[in-house]
């Protein structure tokens, strides 16, 4: 091996190096800060889109959130919480939080909490004695009105059809944002009336709960979906687009920066002589 080869190699292997120490501060920072492994989730499916095109500040499919540990139920807040304070994530009220049913990881917006109290359903975070007028609550049905900008536009939740010793004593009831517009008022994870089949036909309890969704990188996420061929048709067109537009501006960027490296003496040199000549 002549000197230059070898040269060029140990220039490789430090590369190399470098570049799997970035990933490992970068993968370590986001565990610190999750508290769970791993740290992150690709976004599969569109049942948390606002519309069918991709939107900074919403989930779509493709984009990848972090997943932060939570230590009870309490540090959920749910849609119906959240719409009291005026707390919202990912352009709706309440958190987003990732659950386990029968090994599927499910991310869905929590609506409401509910413990049973000897003979009916009570909900966190409501005064029965005096409820908004966004709500109404009677021993058979839970309803939110003007759930978007949508008129009419409602969730109904079936109390009487939560039979306690089937779905639990207490947990959430959880709900995609595009389920609502998909198949109806009714559309949360815990109902099968309609012919919408339940995602998980049961409360979901804070054993169940992988973490609440944070932050928000869009796009890169459809990578792996391509790789797996993984619902790749619910990719948003404009995911398509930008993910294109990022990774050829990253790819050029890093042409860039070793140019700059490369001929540092010289473009300074250039600066220099710039200067020179303006103030002359």
């Amino acid at each position: 091996m002549n000197e230059d080869t070898k040269d060029g190699a140990i220039e490789t292997i430090k590369e190399i190096l470098i570049s799997v120490l970035i990933v490992a501060i970068i993968f370590g920072g986001l565990y610190a800060y999750s508290g769970v492994w791993p740290p992150i989730v690709v976004i599969e499916s569109g049942s948390m889109q606002h519309g069918n095109d991709s939107h900074i500040g919403t989930i779509d499919t493709g984009d990848i959130v972090v997943v932060k540990k939570v230590y009870s139920p309490d540090d959920i807040q749910t849609y119906i919480e959240g719409r009291l304070h005026g707390y919202k994530t990912y352009g709706n009220y309440g958190d987003v939080i990732i659950y386990d049913y029968n090994g599927n990881s499910i991310i869905h917006r929590a609506i409401a909490y509910l413990q049973w109290a000897s003979n009916h359903w009570t909900i966190r975070g409501l005064d029965m004695h005096h409820l908004p007028n966004w709500i109404h609550v009677d021993s058979s049905l839970l309803t939110i009105y003007n759930v978007s900008a949508k008129p009419n536009d409602m969730i109904m939740i079936h109390l009487d059809k939560l039979n306690h010793k089937v779905v639990g004593d207490e947990g959430f009831i959880t709900m995609g944002d595009h389920n609502l517009e998909e198949f109806g008022p009714s559309a949360y994870d815990q109902n099968g009336a309609d012919g919408y089949l339940p995602i998980c036909p049961k409360l979901v309890n804070f054993n169940m709960i992988e973490g609440v969704a944070r932050g928000e990188l869009p796009w890169f996420g459809a990578i792996k979906l391509y790789l797996t061929g993984t619902n790749t048709n619910q990719i948003p067109p404009s995911t398509n687009l930008w993910l294109a537009v990022s990774l050829i501006t990253i790819i050029a960027g890093s042409f860039l920066v070793d140019y700059a490296i490369e001929h540092r003496e010289e473009i300074i040199e250039k600066i220099l002589r710039r200067k020179n000549d303006d103030s002359d």
